[in-house]
């Protein structure tokens, strides 16, 4: 007897909705159209709201299920989507070996409410927590931890999903240590965008530059701070830690930073007013007459942070501190180049945050307090304005050490290092050093300095920037001409010089 076409059909369709799917979809929301993670499972559907939101429904292309290359941030955002939907469906794989698997049961997996003894959902969760928190430096380094661990667990064959806290031994740590020394250094590496041209998110080619070794350091210390949470929450034994055993090996790096006659000559050169450079060196010098003063605080400094008298006060947002120092007349001269009339307290310094995506979303932290009351993924958003606006003053300074014919790298913190420099030249002491740059600690500041002693903040930054005064260095500059004459020449000039005087 036949089958029945009709019950087959029927029985297929039956077991298709037993069965668990994963697609993406756009949901409309006040902040525009967040990507939820729609898990299907029976014709039901749970949802799972992703950290991306899109500002335009257009730049989602339903049926390749991925971000439009419309979208600026379209690199990131879709291979953290692709990473998001293949940790799902590892998720799916392991809890069906146990036969437990449900989309309930995936979607706490993934908000992580239930502990899991895989290194990587692990790993992925300590990373969804800061990026929730709108932690931006600890999500990448987090991040970068994941990446190569995937990349390490691929390269062996093995699902990284798969592997357990507890198979992570001292040879599997060595393992992983040397597999990073291949990895190819991205930093000294041009890539094309574009469908299809993507590169490997690690990879190692043949020659060319691997990844520094305090670079690789870094992984592995914050792998170690991995295990070390999960022995707290006791997900392994303090005896399975293999970071107990294993030392994480660095190499000694020398800081670099500025003489002062490579500062006089970026001071001197040429620059057309209100191009990039133009605007990256008035940047730089400022923030270095400024106690080298953090890229970040600079960038959202306002009018309202310049006070009577000629200071400088804010509120520095790495430790909350707040700042309060003399605004030299070299660093009121680049400010004043940036002066209008129609400017008002709450208009920023610079203008790099004046513009862009996010620009209204910038206007509105005028203060700590205010960034602090934002939620999680607006204060991803706006570190992510700052680091990309960091980008921008870097690139222009790439093109003045170009010009200035300066061969150590240039960015915005050399000239954190470079002030360092210039008030060890002149012997400030550590207590006030420690005070301008605002340390934690008279041992850190010691990192950049040596110990000397001067007086008080505001006479040390006046003796720190005295050779960059005009009427000093073209003091030098007349002395330094007087030291190549003969003596006779020398004679010649005092005599004429005694002449002058005795008639006058």
């Amino acid at each position: 007897m036949e089958e029945n076409p009709s019950v087959e059909n029927t029985a297929t369709r039956l077991e298709r909705r037993k069965g668990i799917s994963f697609n993406f979809e756009l949901r409309k929301s006040p902040s525009g159209y967040p990507i939820f993670l729609r898990i299907t499972e029976d014709g039901k559907h749970l949802r799972y709201k992703t950290t991306i939101t899109l500002s335009k429904k257009s730049d989602w292309d339903s049926k390749k299920q991925k971000i439009k290359y419309s979208e600026p941030n379209r690199d990131s955002w879709q291979e953290e989507l692709d990473q998001l939907l293949e940790r799902a469906k590892a998720i799916h794989r392991e809890l069906e070996k146990e036969s437990t698997s449900s989309a309930s049961k995936i979607v706490e997996e993934l908000r992580g409410t239930k502990r899991s003894d895989s290194f990587l959902l692990f790993a992925e969760s300590k990373r969804d927590e800061y990026k929730a928190a709108g932690a931006l430096s600890s999500m990448r380094k987090y991040d970068q931890v994941c990446r190569k661990f995937t990349a390490f667990a691929l390269s062996r064959g093995r699902d990284p999903y798969s592997i357990k806290f507890k198979e992570m031994d001292y040879e599997f740590i060595a393992d992983f240590d040397a597999f990073m020394q291949t990895l190819d250094n991205k930093q000294y590496k041009k890539y094309e965008k574009g469908e299809g041209k993507r590169d490997k998110p690690d990879e190692s080619t043949p020659g060319a530059p691997k990844l520094h070794p305090n670079y690789i350091a870094k992984i592995l210390h914050y792998t170690s701070r991995l295990f070390n949470h999960a022995t707290r929450l006791k997900l392994i034994s303090a005896d399975d830690n293999p970071f107990k055993e294993y030392k994480i090996k660095e190499v000694k790096t020398e800081r670099e930073e500025l003489t002062l006659e490579e500062v006089k000559r970026i001071i001197s050169l040429d620059l057309e007013r209100g191009t990039k450079e133009w605007h990256s060196r008035n940047f730089f010098l400022f923030a270095m007459y400024c106690a080298g003063i953090r890229v970040s605080d600079v960038l959202t400094l306002r009018w309202s942070n310049v006070s009577e008298g000629n200071r400088l006060r804010y509120q520095m947002g790495k430790n909350h501190k707040v700042q309060d120092i003399i605004l030299l007349p070299l660093a009121i001269e680049i400010i004043n180049l940036y002066k209008s009339e129609a400017r008002t307290p709450d208009d920023y310094i610079f203008p790099y945050m004046k513009s862009g995506k996010h620009a209204t979303l910038c206007d509105k932290v005028k203060s700590l307090r205010d960034f602090d009351i934002l939620d999680g993924e607006s204060k991803l958003i706006y570190k992510e304005v700052i680091s990309s606006k960091e980008s921008m003053v870097n690139n222009g300074l790439k093109i003045i050490r170009e010009k200035a014919g300066i061969t150590k790298p240039l960015s915005t913190h050399i000239s954190r290092h470079t002030f360092s420099r210039l008030a060890k030249e002149v012997h400030t002491d550590n207590s006030i050093l420690q005070g301008l740059l605002m340390h934690s600690s008279v041992s850190i500041t010691e990192r950049y300095m040596g110990r000397f002693s001067t007086d008080a903040k505001d006479e040390a930054m006046k003796e720190v920037f005295r050779p960059l005064d005009p009427k000093m260095m073209r003091k030098k500059e007349l002395l330094d001409q007087l030291a190549k004459l003969s003596e006779e020449e020398l004679e010649a000039i005092v005599a004429e010089y005694k002449k002058k005087q005795e008639s006058s």
